[in-house]
């Protein structure tokens, strides 16, 4: 037998034992021995097999092989004189030992075996278990399989053998497999009681012990067992799951790592510790230790699968889906790697391919009830709402406490415009799981959508209660306390209902930035804001250190440009535009579309940064995977924590250039390249630091060699946490808006979502601007609007004005609509987006008349309030007593329907009464009430934007 199949024979026969398989294991060790008699690791392992079964006697020339063949290990030691004891032979045992020590063994292990050795006073155990020709035919049964036979055949002779241990092991092992694990602890009790120095009994008491749930008892088992036999390379990896299960993650790294000391080919603990790392969030060293587990078993499928679900979390999707198509390579039935595939294709987008391998994982596995409830959430955000009920129900009739399952059925019940029985799913998802966070909040907005805004009030508590730095519930919790604004009698009272935050930092920072959404317009706007932006200055998160900062000393600090000019829009008012004509100036750097609108939310840069220095440029590159490829479909994050998908497709990247046919891409090798050397300056990054450096990458990835003198961000919409730390750490940047008449800017916005009788979101665009045209951030920085009806009717006169205000020189790059230097044709949701695409100055998004939505009585309610800004862009002229007089004309009219609400009302087939009482009419009602209060008392907005003058 050659070398190379020695070491494989016992490579296996170690997994057959582990398995379970011990006549395959007696086989393999056997042929190795036939042919190497001294070999010392198959003798040992031929006496811990042995030992295992109860055959103490029989693993002692064993032993005593291995450790004459090779005295050096001291686990041989340890195991012949912990055997030698077990029988009763002490004095032999002590001779033995006294050899160890002179040899200069050392350590706990023999310290243990030294008092062991002292205390003990016990006579040799006389034998009493069955002979070799009842034993086999037992152990026979129980490998096949067969455990009630096993069992009838184990009490059967025990009742010829009562002191046998080894019968009552057999015993105990054979009801573990049936899971009837008390009577499997009675039975390794008997055991114990018969042998107490059994290490396996006592490695086996904690598996069962382990199977009920008995994680604390089970450890002592273990413990115990190493006690005895410190070797126990089982005991050490199986106490590493109960640390493990019970949370202890640190313990059971411990545990593993103790494991691996003595079998270091062990692919099932490399496997263990890969999963405990991974639960740790040290997905690094997770795959690490899952690739060490495939080395030592090429065949293995589970590790294969883990390391795509690590590396899913890094949201490197085309490596996951390499390493679980390779899981399903090597074991076509495996239901797991299809359902991550689906998880990976859902979150890029690709709803049909991820119900597809749902539907796959659940063919493997009919009863995968986590693969029918993500079909259902699949089908929610394809709008079939009635298949995704189906599918919620089958998960729930598979698992009936799924709180998952029933939460998401309370959604799509929701969609369906069922309140009352989407609480009752929200309520059975907390029944079962109450800490439940999501569920909490989503029962908030299911209340708040029936109009029962203090019941959501309280939804909304408990979730950023349960979880402080829920991002959703706090966005939800704003429009609840907007619309009890008028109801609460003092500024104190409404703010006294914001949680506090439970020491969370993200928590305290929300608490202050709300105070400052409920203060627009009052005399404490501007103290809230400039305390919210101290809070988010003073935050411990906001920096990342370069680990690797001794090795870059020397390298000189690249210049980037420090102005940045930040574009915001207006309802729609062609901010899209503007930011196609800057495109291509040489003194400015500017990325394509508005990806990166929530880039300054506290969730991204947390998720950019989660795998530490090394790998913040691949997860900023996996989060944007869009900038790389416009035609990506992966979602970016957008105002209200929503994702988009297919970004770049929408907004017209995916087919540019002359002819378009061309897809905006970057290579990531030059920007990855790039960003890592200019990072190498840097002792530490904060968010803006980072974008600075990323956009500098870009350009240079993009072949922009040209100097630059500012930034030019479209941050678009940002939800107000993105948008005050984005001031707080760029506090002198200047800011843009576009502005368009808004009676037409509000249609135009408003325009699909009113199609799609989507009234919630109709109210939230018309409050959105009206509350807009008065943020205090454009009133205390540098700032301008631009109206898009000088940008269309004077190009000529207001972009020269516009590169004036930002400090660069006029260029002809300026009058042509490009992005990435390729010609842009326009957004395809346009209306003027036509099959020749865009005229840039074009006259008819201008011209457009009102009233396709908005009726006449409509439009003078909303004119009257946008009065004061209309008034300064020179929409209209002004007349302040005639404001005076439709001010107080208007304001009963707030309290009945708009005349586009009756239209929604009716194609939804709701009765006024009913539409009245929701939650998205009261909200706008409450909203609409405030802003006429901060006009009848100011007769203006106080924080108005200023308009860019032109001469």
């Amino acid at each position: 037998m050659a070398e190379i199949t020695i070491t494989q024979a016992l490579g296996q026969a170690v997994e057959a034992f582990k398995a379970g398989k011990i006549q395959l294991s007696n086989h393999l060790l056997a042929a190795i021995l036939n042919a190497h008699p001294k070999h010392p690791d198959a003798n040992h392992n031929m006496g811990l097999l042995n030992s295992s079964v109860g055959k103490v006697e029989v693993a002692l020339p064993f032993f005593k092989a291995a450790l004459e063949a090779q005295p050096s290990v001291a686990q041989f030691w340890v195991d012949y004189i912990n055997t030698l004891i077990k029988v009763g032979k002490l004095n032999e045992a002590k001779a033995i030992f006294g050899k160890a020590i002179n040899n200069g063994a050392a350590g706990d292990a023999f310290d243990k075996l030294e008092i062991r050795l002292t205390q003990s006073n016990r006579g040799p155990i006389v034998a009493q278990d069955p002979p070799t020709n009842q034993l086999q035919p037992l152990l026979n049964l129980y490998n096949q399989g067969r455990l009630k036979q096993a069992l009838s055949t184990s009490n059967n002779l025990i009742t010829l053998f009562p002191n046998s241990a080894i019968l009552h092991n057999i015993c105990g092992a054979a009801y573990t497999a049936l899971k009837q694990y008390d009577a499997a602890i009675e039975s390794y009790r008997q055991a114990l009681k018969i042998m107490p120095e059994f290490a396996d009994g006592h490695y086996n008491m904690g598996s069962a012990q382990m199977g009920k749930g008995s994680l604390d008892v089970a450890i002592k088992s273990f413990r115990k067992a190493l006690e005895i036999n410190p070797g126990h390379t089982e005991a050490h990896a199986n106490m590493g799951n109960a640390f493990k299960a019970n949370g202890d993650l640190d313990a059971a790294i411990h545990s593993f790592k103790q494991a691996l000391k003595i079998q270091p080919n062990n692919a099932e603990v490399y496997y263990n510790m890969g999963n405990t790392f991974a639960d740790k969030g040290s997905l690094d060293t997770a795959i690490d230790n899952f690739k060490k587990a495939i080395n030592i078993k090429p065949n293995y499928a589970e590790a294969y699968n883990n390391i795509g679900s690590a590396l899913s979390q890094r949201c490197n999707f085309e490596a996951a889906m390499v390493n679980f198509s390779e899981a399903i390579k090597i074991e076509p039935n495996f239901a797991e790697p299809y359902y991550n595939i689906g998880n990976i294709l859902e979150a890029k987008g690709q709803l049909d391919a991820a119900i597809k391998n749902y539907n796959q994982a659940i063919k493997v596995k009919p009863d995968y009830a986590e693969a029918h409830n993500n079909i259902g959430i699949s089908l929610i955000s394809m709008e079939n709402i009635d298949a995704a009920l189906d599918s919620f129900q089958q998960a729930i009739k598979i698992k009936p406490e799924y709180a998952e399952a029933h939460n998401n059925m309370g959604n799509a019940l929701k969609d369906k415009n069922d309140p009352k029985a989407a609480i009752e799913c929200y309520q059975q998802a907390i029944k079962i799981k109450p800490e439940y966070a999501e569920a909490h909040s989503n029962m908030g907005g299911a209340l708040e959508n029936k109009g029962d805004f203090k019941a959501a009030l309280q939804s909304y508590r408990q979730a950023l209660k349960i979880e402080p730095n829920f991002s959703k519930a706090w966005y939800n919790l704003l429009f609840v306390l907007q619309a009890l604004k008028l109801q609460i009698s003092s500024e104190e009272e409404l703010f006294s209902l914001i949680p506090e935050g439970n020491g969370s930092q993200y928590a305290q920072i929300r608490n202050s930035i709300m105070k400052h959404q409920l203060s627009l317009g009052s005399a404490n706007s501007e103290s809230s804001l400039e305390e919210a932006v101290e809070l988010l200055s003073q935050a411990t998160d906001i920096n990342i250190k370069n680990s690797e900062v001794s090795k870059n000393k020397g390298n000189v600090t690249p210049i980037l440009p420090d102005k940045i000019v930040a574009l915001v829009h207006f309802g729609r008012s062609g901010t899209g535009l503007l930011h196609s004509l800057i495109d291509g100036h040489p003194e400015v750097a500017t990325m394509p579309s508005i990806y990166f609108s929530e880039y300054f939310d506290h969730s991204v840069w947390e998720t950019i940064t989660a795998g530490g220095w090394s790998e913040i440029v691949n997860r900023f590159i996996a989060n944007y995977e869009v900038l790389f490829d416009a035609s990506a479909s992966t979602p970016v994050l957008t105002k209200s924590a929503k994702l988009v998908f297919d970004r770049g497709i929408k907004e017209g990247l995916a087919n540019v250039g002359p002819g378009q046919d061309e897809v905006l891409k970057v290579d990531k090798g030059l920007f990855r390249t790039e960003l890592h050397r200019l990072m190498k300056s840097y002792d530490q990054l904060d968010a803006l630091d980072f974008f600075r450096l990323v956009q500098a990458a870009y350009s240079k990835a993009i072949n922009d060699l040209n100097r630059k003198n500012l930034i030019f961000y479209h941050i678009h919409n940002p939800d107000r946490y993105a948008q005050l730390n984005f001031t707080a750490l760029a506090p002198h940047a200047e800011w843009i808006m576009m502005v368009r008449e808004p009676i037409q800017s509000c249609e135009s916005w408003m325009r699909k979502n009113f199609s799609e009788n989507h009234y919630s979101n109709c109210s939230s665009r018309i409050l959105g601007m009206l509350f807009e045209i008065d943020n205090i951030i454009y009133h205390k920085q540098n700032s301008i609007g631009v109206r898009l009806e000088d940008l269309k009717d004077q190009p000529k006169k207001t972009i020269p004005a516009l590169c004036k205000w930002m400090g660069i020189n006029e260029h002809e790059s300026l009058f042509e609509m490009t992005a990435q230097g390729k010609k842009w044709w326009g957004d395809p949701a346009s209306p003027d987006f036509a099959k020749e695409g865009m005229d840039p100055f074009g006259r008819t998004a201008i011209k457009r008349k009102v009233g396709s939505i908005l009726s006449e009585t409509d439009q003078f309610i909303l004119s009257t309030l946008f009065y004061p800004f209309s008034v300064r862009f020179g929409y209209v002229q002004e007349n302040a007593k005639q404001f005076e007089a439709d001010l107080q004309k208007v304001r009963p009219m707030l309290d009945n329907m708009f005349d586009f609400e009756k239209t929604i009302a009716e194609r939804t087939k709701v009765e006024a009464q009913a539409f009245m009482s929701t939650g998205a009419f009261l909200r706008l009602r409450a909203g609409l009430i405030d802003r006429w209060n901060v006009l009848d008392q100011h007769h203006t907005y106080p924080n108005m934007i200023t308009p860019l003058l032109i001469h």
